[in-house]
């Protein structure tokens, strides 16, 4: 069926955006070749909804037939993985303009449901997903177990990790940035094409593209439920996002428009993300609402912070990024942030609820999931340096944190990160020193998934110079898995014995628990 340009652009964004649009509007182009050659995923799980994602991907995408024609994708959501037992199914259209990735937010499920998901198009049918929604806020849960996880450079090694958390079994896996690294590929790496750096949407779609080639992510992404956030290669390294107007340092509108556009485009994330809609998103700029809260019944409540797209620009203190806390007065100035002014606002209200005033209602344990480390962090570079990319560049941010947690008495904190390419176990203290105050808050951070640890600096001299830090290994690679009651959660950090095997083996370089009341870690074994 022929039709204009304008009319399928117009009936595509009416689809989209659930406004109607004629039936039978599309023909079914033919394919060659399955299309479902980048997975399945769900995530943005709730006690009544979820969101289903896949892409469909030619086999040569430079030519092929179905290139700027939207596509009728059917899904199906089952109680069975054969499909006997369908709780729901329905019709989606995948846009060009979106490089035909789809998002179903499938709501009115019940609560605390194991779920199975697939996807027809064209005679071809996709890989069977597994998925669940959440327990309702209210209820009672005995245990959930999840997986953390961040940094996965593609060309660093294989995705070898994601295979020995399939065998961990997690609930849920919160994923804390660097999806994909926006500087390509290079000579002498170990896998994946050389290329340069990522600048326009097709530059990032391919690196999407290519991570999600890997079949130990696909697995993974189709064994459970994910929850997203971004740090700063989504884009290109260290920036700062500020609005989305103007020309800043940080590189143009349009290159950040467009590597927006792709992360919505191949994460499992819900289409309200979008502030504006999927028409801001097509038509630009638009702005992704990242930060998010996630109740786990009573058992725990998921705080998901976006700490690049609001955050000031840099301190311009030091050599290359590192400079020396006492030396940079303008990493304590209380009018920057790291979050913007509306997150920390929004954040301080979350915690808010979770005070003892909302005894009745609040959970037990708080997860502060954010992309590296909350706690003071010195490096043995040309002295004693800090990182201005991170909380300590934005001091003033990490102490209204801190106050708030106090404050409102926040039952159970917990934070979790990623980002440093290392394992770290540390205390956060209320201040002004790192070990300086009460103990506020257990803060976990896993190593990468592949990227290499910066420099050769050991975990020796990272403890001897944080004595906060209760564990450091730099020079390992894997993920966090954590196991949660009421009463106590217990936090142990995985590694792999080698980053350049498919199936590598697996194991505990240390092992964590803090008791519900008592932030204080105490190691095991």
């Amino acid at each position: 069926m022929s039709i204009s340009r304008r009319h399928w652009w117009q009936a595509a964004l009416a689809q989209a955006l659930g406004l109607g649009g004629p039936s039978g509007l599309w023909a079914q182009a033919p394919m060659e070749a399955n299309p479902f050659t980048l997975g399945v995923a769900s995530g943005a799980p709730s006690d009544s909804s979820v969101v289903l994602w896949t892409r469909l991907v030619p086999p040569n995408p430079y030519r092929y037939p179905w290139a700027d024609v939207p596509l009728e994708v059917r899904w199906e959501l089952a109680l069975d993985e054969g499909f006997t037992q369908l709780v729901q199914q329905g019709r989606h259209t995948a846009l060009p303009a979106l490089a035909h990735s789809v998002h179903v937010e499938v709501t009115g499920l019940p609560a605390a449901q194991r779920l199975f998901y697939r996807f027809r198009v064209a005679g071809f049918i996709s890989p069977v997903g597994q998925t669940r929604t959440l327990p309702s806020p209210q209820q009672e849960v005995g245990s959930l177990r999840f997986a953390f996880a961040s940094c996965q450079r593609y060309h660093a090694g294989h995705f070898g990790a994601y295979r020995a958390m399939l065998a961990d079994q997690p609930d849920l896996l919160v994923f804390l940035g660097d999806y994909i690294y926006e500087s390509g590929g290079r000579v002498g790496e170990f896998r994946g094409p050389i290329s340069a750096a990522a600048t326009a949407l097709n530059d990032y779609r391919e690196l999407y593209a290519l991570a999600r080639s890997d079949p130990a992510l696909q697995a993974m992404h189709a064994a459970c439920p994910w929850l997203v956030i971004w740090d700063d290669h989504e884009v290109f390294n260290d920036y700062a996002g500020g609005p989305l107007q103007g020309q800043a340092r940080w590189g143009s509108v349009a290159r950040r428009c467009a590597a927006y556009q792709a992360w919505y485009e191949h994460m499992p994330v819900s289409p309200r993300t979008v502030l504006g809609g999927l028409q801001a998103l097509l038509t630009g700029p638009a702005a992704l609402q990242v930060y998010q809260r996630v109740p786990v019944g009573r058992l725990a409540m998921f705080h998901l912070l976006d700490t690049r797209q609001y955050r000031d620009d840099a301190v311009r203190c030091g050599i290359a990024g590192l400079f020396k806390p006492e030396d940079c007065d303008a990493a304590r100035d209380p009018a920057r942030s790291l979050l913007g002014r509306e997150q920390e606002a929004w954040l301080q209200q979350g915690l808010q609820q979770q005070s003892p005033a909302h005894a009745a209602s609040r959970q037990h344990w708080n997860v502060i999931c954010q992309p590296t480390t909350v706690s003071p962090r010195l490096l043995p570079v040309w002295g004693e340096r800090s990182f201005s990319d991170g909380w300590d560049g934005y001091a003033a941010s990490r102490q209204r944190l801190i106050k708030g947690l106090q404050q409102h008495q926040v039952s159970g904190p917990v934070i979790l990160g990623g980002d440093i390419h290392e394992h770290w176990a540390a205390h956060l203290h209320a201040g002004p020193g790192p070990t300086q105050g009460p103990i506020v808050a257990p803060e976990f951070c896993c190593a990468s998934i592949t990227s290499r640890a910066f420099g050769g600096i050991t975990s020796a001299e990272i403890m001897a110079l944080n004595p906060h830090v209760q564990f450091s290994a730099r020079q390992q690679r894997g993920y966090g898995l954590v196991n949660m009651t009421p009463e106590r959660l217990q936090v142990q950090m995985r590694v792999i014995d080698d980053v350049f095997k498919e199936w590598p083996s697996v194991g505990t370089a240390a092992a964590f628990e803090v008791a519900q009341g008592n932030p204080r870690m105490r190691r095991l074994g």
